[in-house]
């Protein structure tokens, strides 16, 4: 069963982050992405800079993003770390079939507790239906959140709003 790595698996949270945003995995096999939410039909650095009033950065070179979250204090992460694939499937990034794959999970409440200025973590995401292994990492993560009073919201996957 081939082995797939989340291809950002080594991106250090910024430990200045106030905001963290949570999404579920980018698989190490895809090509035309240099970052988080760089997928051709994920508009979230097109919306997200103009949340600030500022110039879409869809675009942009990774250290303009870069550079964008570090003034805004901005950072992301994903739950999923690895995941197992029977063979031929290492393409599939449907949400269902990753859910029901997940190798190794990234231990975001460990990277909440680094994260002395932390004030809301948000993740991308607005049901979770046919995902029940994510949803019970959210809950942990959300609750995790709650006792500590960081605010944690649902932000409907950036994807669908831009068209």
């Amino acid at each position: 069963m081939p082995t797939i790595v989340h291809k950002f698996k080594d991106h250090p949270v910024n430990p200045q982050t106030e905001i963290l945003i949570l999404g579920t995995f980018n698989p190490e096999n895809e090509r035309d992405t240099d970052f988080f939410y760089g997928r051709n039909r994920n508009f979230l650095w097109h919306l997200l800079p103009q949340s600030f009033g500022l110039a879409p950065l869809k675009e942009a070179t990774l250290e303009d993003k870069q550079k964008f979250l570090s003034t805004r204090k901005i950072d992301f992460a994903d739950i999923i770390s690895v995941i197992d694939v029977p063979e031929g499937e290492e393409e599939n990034v449907d949400d269902t079939f990753i859910d029901a794959h997940v190798a190794e999970w990234n231990n975001i409440i460990e990277v909440i507790e680094t994260l002395p200025d932390l004030q809301a973590v948000y993740f991308t995401r607005k049901t979770f239906n046919g995902i029940s292994n994510i949803r019970i990492q959210v809950n942990l993560i959300a609750n995790h959140c709650k006792q500590k009073n960081i605010r944690f919201c649902k932000l409907e996957t950036p994807a669908r709003f831009h068209s």
